[in-house]
């Protein structure tokens, strides 16, 4: 692993980037930008990144940036990031994150935006390939159990980057959503909410959006108590606790977040007999919207492609995993080792270190 420090005292820039391996010459991942956000948090996401571009077949070591920032001016502090950035920008790739947007990464030379920074009927296309990524995931899942998205519900931990995309997708192909939490709290409703609503809503009021919305607002923790068909955990790490596993009310969980299983939790939710998808599966369309769509592609076009190359992940990872009577992460932390052994010469002590198999 390693770590590079990022301070500008003058900008009150505090940042750090981890890499997580020197297997491949270049590294990526986003920049999150949290008054919280720590060492630990970052080398965790990088790992998370390593082991999505290995199951996307992309050639790049997991990297992560997290900017300290309780307050102030954030242009400048973000200017200055992109400054402290230069020196590393053939070995770091960044884009946004928790905290951050596309136009806080695009450079005014530009003559025009790439695909990622771009909108499409109002959301974001990084927001929408992630979030069709994770309705492709669902939808992947619940047909290897025999069962239709559209007959099915969802309820959405968090409602930034990935929920709004997840909540659209899913609702657009006939599936209910019956929850939504941010951490204001919670607003649910087992017919379903109104998806359009809740997002011009969050435009407007932020994640105070649930104080607002047509139904009564609940504490957020309540979100894991819904009985839904499919359950994305989409805010920050370890979210899905042991506890949680034990009473999660679902027959598959897809991750928008990265690492949202807690130590256990997996475990625990198979025992259950429920589909934990792994979130490096489940939330690997903004991988494919920067590597394996064209950049000037039609936004349909680019998230259906990206529907299809997840869904075809996650069908794998599911073969394997019962053909093997291993949990899906477990099995797709084989897919991981395969690949890094096969295109960088991984040896086994280095992939004991990146893969806990």
């Amino acid at each position: 692993m390693r770590r590079i420090d990022l301070r500008d005292e003058a900008a009150s820039l505090d940042a750090v980037i981890v890499i997580d391996h020197d297997l491949f010459s270049c590294s990526a991942g986003g920049t999150r930008m949290l008054e919280d956000v720590d060492l630990d948090e970052v080398a965790r996401l990088a790992r998370a990144m390593t082991w999505k571009f290995a199951v996307c077949r992309v050639p790049y070591a997991g990297a992560k940036a997290g900017i300290r920032f309780a307050g102030g001016d954030r242009d400048a502090v973000l200017a200055a990031y992109r400054q402290a950035l230069v020196p590393f920008r053939e070995i770091f790739l960044t884009g946004p994150d928790m905290g951050t947007q596309p136009a806080d990464f695009v450079t005014p030379e530009l003559d025009e935006l790439p695909l990622w920074a771009q909108s499409h009927e109002g959301l974001g296309m990084d927001d929408l390939a992630t979030g069709h990524g994770v309705k492709a995931a669902a939808e992947s899942t619940l047909a290897y159990l025999g069962r239709r998205l559209e007959e099915c519900t969802v309820a959405i931990e968090g409602f930034g980057k990935v929920g709004a995309g997840t909540a659209r997708a899913c609702a657009r192909a006939g599936a209910r959503i019956v929850g939504i939490s941010t951490v204001q709290g919670l607003v649910a409703d087992p017919s379903g909410l109104d998806v359009d609503e809740a997002i011009e809503l969050r435009e407007r009021f932020g994640d105070r959006f649930v104080e607002h919305a047509s139904t009564a607002v609940r504490p957020r923790e309540e979100l894991f108590e819904l009985e839904a068909d499919v359950l994305v955990p989409g805010a920050r790490p370890d979210s899905i606790t042991i506890g949680v596993a034990e009473h999660a009310r679902c027959a598959v969980v897809a991750p928008g977040a990265n690492v949202p299983y807690a130590a256990g939790a997996v475990e625990a939710l198979h025992a259950r007999g429920i589909v934990a998808l792994p979130d490096f599966v489940s939330n690997s369309g903004g991988v494919h919207l920067y590597e394996s769509v064209d950049s000037d592609s039609d936004p349909e076009v680019a998230l259906a492609r990206i529907e299809q190359l997840v869904g075809e992940a996650v069908t794998r990872t599911l073969v394997v995993a019962e053909a093997e009577g291993l949990t899906p992460l477990a099995a797709a932390f084989r897919d991981v080792c395969a690949y890094l052994k096969a295109e960088a010469g991984a040896g086994d002590e280095l992939l004991d270190e990146l893969v806990p198999i």
